[in-house]
């Protein structure tokens, strides 16, 4: 995460909450964010369009009901971890699945009775935004639904036409830059203003593109588009003088394309809709020449036709290249993957799978198409692991092939994250560490300080030192719990397995979708990034486990290894003869954690290689924007 360098100390409360809601805004949707710490693909009411649709494809499939179960069970969860849900609401809702998941026995049913679910969360937007507005006033200590409210924000905000790329410029341009160059502000007064940038009403926008290509061959087709391409410059007013010069550069040697009447919230979306357009246009003209002729930049220009207002739009990220690994790219881990695909850890069998997924995880890297990539994805998945014996449980065989790299991982992830942001954020963290007993690692001190009890001293100044960044306080403080006894700890790897198998089936429902209907639901772009982050993750999984064994490895054997593990872990970490729910000790916690000789566990003597938070270069920062500030 990013630092917020505060230019006062807040004075409340309720001003903490506020900074805590910003910084969360901006670590869900910063690009490079490690992928447990953003805003996920859906929220509550978002889910229940998604089981409307799938149950509706099962229907039309032939598909048994029973394929809804995963669905229907994450949206249960949901319902209960709603923030900005009354008591009554989650009730009904309850009540109201229980109903058409028992007494219904035909998916398309479920499909029409999951719209009454809306019915009861009524305007879900304007409720999100009045929960986030009275937990800051009310409960401003209650950091957990404030990140839940954070959550729902985002994705109901891009359900009603807005962008993430608008609610993070919002972010940025309205509540980052605001409180870290106003030394008080007024509370209520921002918050409103921040959410008066997602009105409800509509606005008509025209869009200016900076392209390449013979566009003047094909008038007709343009004409049919509704895209105009513009021979002189521009002759908008208005201007800023960066988006001149951003005209002025751009301009040389590449023509304007203007696309106009475009109704729509957001000059975010109109972006959106426009560089559609465009590219349907292209994939016309390259449908019958075979190549690539046209390129688009990834600045454009948006006026509000309305207000007169103009703005600068950046392209969303490629979501191949949003997620970085904090443990990262260093030659020892290159090495090691080699020795994997073209040495003597593997049997050549297996050597030939893994070296196939490379192969096909490159291709998804190069491909602009965020559903090839989640086909490539997935092949590269498919082809690491051996085939199901029956078509009916591939999903299951394949999740269950995965799931466990992920489960016996997390804590690591989790740890490691927070780590880098505290040695980042918080430079006097080092000394603390420093000067605590014992030859492990500084990684393994934080963690002892964070859920051991007998280091209470160090906790209170490494805390002290987090005061001016509620977010990762915050982050620490949840680690603390997720993780301070045997019990807890099981409880976050089982919740944790859940929550991946059932977007496991999301992600297997919408790859079938791309491969039989070429159609997918709106959140593509977030499941191609958890998948990447998954088939990474199992494929240096299988590399760490072979090179711990003694004799040429399969990767059916490094699988089952991992199953046998995970196993173990969820069910031997409490049992009898010890207080499972007492503090961890220095004495346990490592082997709690982590596990004790698991090929998997990071080493307790040596620190990990770290890549520190940088400004990522996929982002339009305020200083570099590519010479033009968003006014959003």
């Amino acid at each position: 995460m990013r630092k917020l360098n505060l230019k006062f100390t807040p004075e409340c409360e309720q001003d903490r909450a506020l900074v805590f809601f910003a910084q969360a805004l901006d670590e869900q949707l910063y690009d490079i964010t490690d992928d447990s710490f953003k805003a996920p693909a859906l929220n509550t009411f978002s889910r229940t369009f998604e089981l409307q649709s799938v149950a509706l494809a099962n229907h039309r499939a032939g598909i048994s009901k029973e394929a809804l179960k995963p669905f229907i069970e994450e949206l249960e969860w949901s319902i209960s971890k709603d923030a900005s849900l009354s008591i009554q609401q989650k009730a009904l809702c309850r009540t109201h699945i229980e109903t058409f998941s028992e007494n219904s026995n035909q998916a398309d049913a479920i499909s029409r009775a999951a719209s009454g679910l809306r019915i009861i969360m009524s305007d879900y937007f304007t409720g999100v935004m009045k929960s986030i507005s009275d937990t800051i006033e009310n409960s401003p200590k209650n950091k957990i639904d404030l990140l839940n409210l954070v959550s729902n924000f985002i994705v109901q905000a891009e359900m009603h036409g807005f962008p993430r790329r608008h609610t993070y410029h919002v972010t940025q341009n309205l509540l980052v830059r605001r409180l870290k160059n106003k030394a008080s502000f007024d509370r209520k007064e921002l918050l409103s203003k921040f959410f008066e940038k997602f009105p409800s009403n509509t606005s008509e926008y025209e869009c200016m593109y900076f392209v390449d290509g013979p566009f003047g061959d094909y008038p007709k087709l343009l004409a049919e588009f509704k895209i105009v391409l513009q021979e002189a410059s521009s002759t908008w007013d208005n201007l800023s003088p960066d988006q001149q010069r951003l005209i002025d550069a751009e301009n040389i040697g590449k023509k304007i394309i203007l696309i106009s009447k475009l109704k729509t919230p957001s000059p975010a979306h109109a972006y959106k809709i426009g560089s559609s357009r465009l590219n349907e246009f292209a994939g016309i003209v390259r449908f019958y020449k075979h190549r690539e002729l046209f390129k688009s930049e990834p600045l454009a220009l948006v006026r509000d036709i309305n207000t007169g207002k103009i703005y600068t739009i950046h392209d969303a990220p490629d979501p191949m290249h949003c997620w970085v690994s904090h443990t990262s790219s260093s030659e020892e881990e290159m090495l090691g993957l080699m020795s994997a695909t073209h040495g003597n850890l593997l049997t050549s069998e297996s050597a030939s799978r893994l070296q196939r997924t490379v192969r096909l995880h490159r291709s998804a890297l190069k491909s602009t198409s965020a559903e090839n990539q989640l086909i490539d994805l997935w092949a590269g998945l498919e082809g690491l692991v051996s085939r199901p014996g029956r078509e009916s449980v591939r999903v299951e065989y394949f999740s269950e092939c995965l799931i466990p790299s992920l489960t016996l991982t997390y804590p690591e992830k989790l740890f490691l994250s927070a780590y880098i942001d505290v040695c980042a954020h918080a430079p006097g963290s080092s000394a603390i560490l420093a000067t605590m007993p014992g030859t492990d690692s500084k990684f393994s001190k934080f963690i002892r300080v964070i859920l051991c009890d007998e280091h209470k001293r160090p906790r209170i100044d490494l805390c002290e030192l987090l005061n001016t960044s509620p977010l990762l306080l915050n982050r620490v403080w949840r680690l603390s719990e997720l993780f301070k006894s045997r019990t807890a700890t099981q409880q976050t790897l089982r919740h944790h397995r859940k929550k991946v198998k059932w977007h496991m089936s999301r992600i297997y429902h919408t790859r079938n979708s791309i491969m039989h209907s070429a159609k997918s639901l709106p959140y593509l772009p977030t499941l191609v990034e958890n998948l990447h982050v998954y088939v990474d993750t199992l494929v240096k999984s299988i590399q760490k486990v072979a090179k711990v064994s003694l004799e040429r490895q399969t990767i059916e054997g490094a699988l089952e290894y991992l199953g046998s593990w995970e196993r173990y872990r969820l069910h031997a970490i409490t049992h009898e003869g010890v207080d499972n729910d007492a503090s961890l000790t220095d004495g346990n916690f490592w082997d709690v954690v982590f596990g004790n000789d698991m090929a998997l566990a990071p080493d307790r003597d040596k620190e990990p290689f770290m890549v520190l938070p940088l400004k990522s270069p996929l982002v339009s920062q305020p200083a570099e924007v590519n010479r033009v500030r968003t006014p959003f």
